[in-house]
């Protein structure tokens, strides 16, 4: 049973071997605002706390879970200490005997089901390994909030995020991986946002305040499906052993780079030029009144990392990056062009 007075949202459903109903979502309350943290029910009783180990400020959202005869199985993801979003996994024989979180990599969303671990980047790609090989799921143009499954078809995977420089609803797409059917999610006449599917049954959430991420899980009342070909499916290079999205921009790196063992992070010019223009799409939604202040600097942060070998324009975007966590001051969108330009044309 989930308490309406907190916030509630990302819900996954299932049904446990004994046949019985378990709601596993995020609460939120007004003392840590947007402090996600995670919680489950079995049928009618009251929720409990799924514990983590996490301090009550660390962000836990996005849980998935399955039970099978060794006991069961959660995967979610949190920020870690130094505030970088993690897929995490924690296995045990009862809910409230598990192991502490094990990280798994990076991921701002994602799930593990069995040998399948899927996992999505901010924009336009979502990375699924499992034993019929490595795929990445494109949907062009879209930003990704949350990936999930269908409990009872685990085939099906949720997917739900916004199109980029759009004012439109939310969506989610269910994505079958058999066979690449794929439609759009409605729930009440609107996008079924982060939603969970279970048979005939339906849990979003749904916006009920003034800001984008002020929501409650509710149950559908009326629900549609419309057939789409947003996504398109094509072979990834993610790797099986340290889950390595193999890019084909300049950060690519040989073995012999690998066997370095260089601790700093390869620069890659390409990677800047992304993470600043996607940075200067989600200012303008900031500007519209859209909770992506965490976003924006996530990428401001990303575009300095991938920067570090040319250091003016290391240091102009790491300056721009605390003038707006410091004081709101947006970039010089115009020098930063042209600092990404000299580095391009020294090249």
């Amino acid at each position: 049973m989930i308490n309406d007075l907190s916030l509630t949202h990302m819900p996954f459903l299932l049904y446990d071997n004994d046949g019985r109903r378990v709601l596993f979502y995020a609460t939120s309350d007004d003392c840590v605002p947007h402090c996600w943290k995670l919680h489950y029910s079995i049928g009618d009783s009251e929720s409990r706390r799924l514990e983590t180990g996490f301090p009550h400020g660390q962000v836990e959202c996005s849980p998935t879970a399955w039970q099978d005869e060794s006991g069961w199985h959660v995967s979610f993801v949190a920020l870690d200490e130094s505030n970088v979003y993690r897929l995490y996994r924690m296995d045990g024989p009862d809910l409230e005997k598990l192991s502490r979180p094990v990280s798994l990599r990076i991921a701002r969303t994602g799930f593990v089901y069995k040998d399948r671990i899927a996992v999505g980047e901010i924009q336009d790609l979502v990375h699924v390994h499992d034993t019929d090989g490595d795929h990445k799921i494109e949907i062009p143009g879209a930003f990704i909030y949350r990936i999930s499954y269908r409990a009872d078809d685990p085939q099906k995977i949720l997917i739900s995020g916004d199109w980029i420089g759009e004012g439109a609803d939310p969506f989610t797409i269910e994505y079958d991986l058999r066979d690449d059917s794929q439609r759009y999610i409605e729930c009440d006449g609107r996008g079924a946002y982060k939603c969970t599917i279970y048979g005939d049954e339906i849990l979003y959430a749904e916006r009920t305040g003034e800001h984008f991420e002020h929501r409650h899980v509710r149950k559908a009342n009326r629900i549609h499906g419309i057939c789409c070909k947003a996504a398109h499916r094509h072979r990834d290079g993610l790797s099986v052993s340290l889950l390595e999205v193999t890019k084909k921009c300049g950060c690519r790196r040989s073995e012999k780079e690998k066997q370095a063992d260089n601790a700093a992070r390869p620069s890659c010019l390409e990677c800047t030029e992304k993470h600043l223009g996607a940075a200067f799409v989600i200012l303008s939604e900031i500007h519209d009144g859209y909770s992506y202040r965490l976003r924006f600097v996530g990428h401001l942060h990303e575009a300095e990392d991938e920067s570090q070998e040319w250091p003016t324009l290391h240091n102009a975007i790491r300056q721009a990056r605390k003038d707006f966590q410091r004081e709101n001051q947006s970039p010089d969108w115009e020098v930063l062009a042209r600092l990404l330009e000299e580095v391009r044309n020294a090249g």
